[in-house]
């Protein structure tokens, strides 16, 4: 079910209760893992079996990797676990993505080969819980996890966790495992007011931010011969703010749920829009993915021991990440550009090391201001792949983008939602641009009552300019 739905606020009010029974008793494990499958299930009750499935598998093989005594058998179990659930990841999410991209080849040399795709359902969440999945396993061959989890219970309840289930973030069994083995802890109130902070905060980015932005973005998409340039550059700026809203929004209202029932989760996004380089981004975008990435493949293809080798693993990686976005081109086409400009921007930090000329007299603030918007402008561009639906739609946008038509039209379609978003984005970046510069430090150390005012205000403004269309959110199709 999603975060935005009045099921799940009768379901996190039942789990409530139950946590207030049951958490300081033996059954309270048991009740966690029947609870974030009630909630998993809920989607589609046939997509618990194949997350039960996965389960069994990496217990069972993360059980005869820690206790193989040669590195064969260790080894032999790794593939297994990587070969059944990349398969499944294959077949349900890219079956049909190469299929269709072989039918059309073959069509092309004049081979006709019929329709050879099938319906197939993509299980909610099949992204981010193999990738946790998968993370288990090779943890324990490399030795970075010392002890295999040895409940199948408490792993299962580790993978099914409910509120970082669907859409992250990508917690590995290092962190979460001993929590869920020692039970919720007992954790003071201010700390549970900070994971309260952390939901609002999420709501208000979702609801407010990403669900106004939505209106103006999805018609765009939809019909994009019917917009000039201005509009789709006003389009594009939208939909920046509406995938940062949408989706660091899901991970603080996971995150802070978690923290509000005393577990603790890594940090998935810091402040994306305000980096100064494209390393810089992916340092602060979708950090459990991206150091899932850095730890699974960048590392183990050899890292950037030599700029070769570093140019090539990052174009690889990019290439497999926007692969593990969505089966679909345009996904493609969105991590080369990210790994094309990652290799550009270590070229030309490489060249501005040897450069004799230096530039000065430029004042450091600026200087950052400017690579914020830049890359800001950058990023923007390169998000229209990713949201376009297909190849065609993004080369009809960038043809109308270039034409060079800024007029301003009469009548401005989705005017209201245009100025929502400007409202709540500015709130957004003002309050980022805060935090950036260190105040949320000092806003932690206020008193509750201040800190509950400005839990009431932002409250206040999501119901005077929030969405409530019950979009949903955009990772749970990845």
């Amino acid at each position: 079910m999603s975060f935005t739905s009045l099921n799940f606020l009768l379901f996190i009010t039942l789990f409530s209760a139950g946590f207030m029974a049951l958490a300081r008793t033996r059954v309270f494990t048991p009740f966690l893992l029947v609870a974030s499958y009630l909630f998993y299930g809920y989607w589609d009750y046939r997509f618990c079996g194949l997350l039960a499935f996965s389960t069994l598998v990496d217990f069972y093989c993360g059980l005869k990797i820690a206790d193989a005594t040669d590195r064969h058998t260790k080894k032999m179990f790794l593939f297994v676990s990587l070969g059944i659930n990349l398969g499944i990841l294959f077949f349900f999410k890219y079956y049909n993505f190469f299929i269709d991209s072989a039918e059309v080849a073959l069509a092309s040399l004049g081979v006709e080969i019929g329709q050879r795709t099938l319906s197939i359902i993509l299980p909610i969440g099949i992204s981010f819980y193999t990738f946790q999945n998968l993370s288990y396993g090779i943890d324990l061959y490399s030795g970075e996890l010392k002890q295999p989890e040895r409940s199948l219970m408490r792993y299962a309840t580790f993978v099914a966790f409910f509120p970082q289930l669907v859409a992250g973030p990508i917690v590995r069994a290092r962190d979460l495992l001993p929590q869920i083995q020692a039970g919720p802890r007992e954790i003071p109130f201010q700390e549970r007011f900070a994971g309260l902070e952390k939901v609002v905060w999420g709501y208000f980015l979702k609801l407010g931010l990403a669900d106004n932005a939505a209106a103006v973005v999805d018609a765009r998409f939809h019909q994009p011969e019917f917009y000039n340039a201005l509009q789709h550059v006003l389009g594009l700026v939208c939909f920046s703010l509406q995938i940062y809203g949408d989706f660091a929004g899901y991970s603080l209202i996971a995150i802070g749920l978690a923290q509000i029932f005393g577990y603790t989760m890594c940090q998935n996004f810091a402040r994306p829009y305000f980096a100064t380089g494209m390393r810089d981004f992916w340092r602060r975008w979708h950090i459990s993915l991206s150091t899932w990435f850095r730890d699974y493949v960048y590392v183990p293809m050899g890292g950037n021991r030599t700029r070769w080798l570093r140019t090539r693993n990052i174009v690889i990686t990019m290439l497999i990440s926007g692969l593990w976005h969505g089966a679909n081109w345009t996904f493609v086409l969105w991590g080369v550009l990210h790994g094309a400009l990652m290799v550009a921007e270590d070229a030309l930090r490489w060249l501005g090391a040897r450069s004799p000329v230096r530039l000065s007299g430029l004042p450091l603030a600026v200087g950052k201001l400017a690579l914020v918007v830049g890359v800001f402008a950058i990023v923007t561009l390169t998000w229209l792949p990713f949201r376009a639906d297909n190849l065609q739609t993004v080369w009809t946008i960038l043809g109308i983008i270039g034409n060079g038509d800024f007029s301003l039209p009469r009548g401005m379609q989705q005017a209201s939602s245009l100025i929502r978003v400007a409202i709540l984005g500015l709130i957004v970046l003002a309050v980022d641009a805060a935090i950036e510069r260190g105040t949320g430090r000092r806003y932690a150390g206020t008193n509750v009552v201040a800190r509950s005012m400005a839990c009431s205000l932002l409250i206040v403004t999501l119901l005077l300019f929030g969405s409530f269309e019950n979009h949903a959110f955009i990772y749970f199709q990845f």
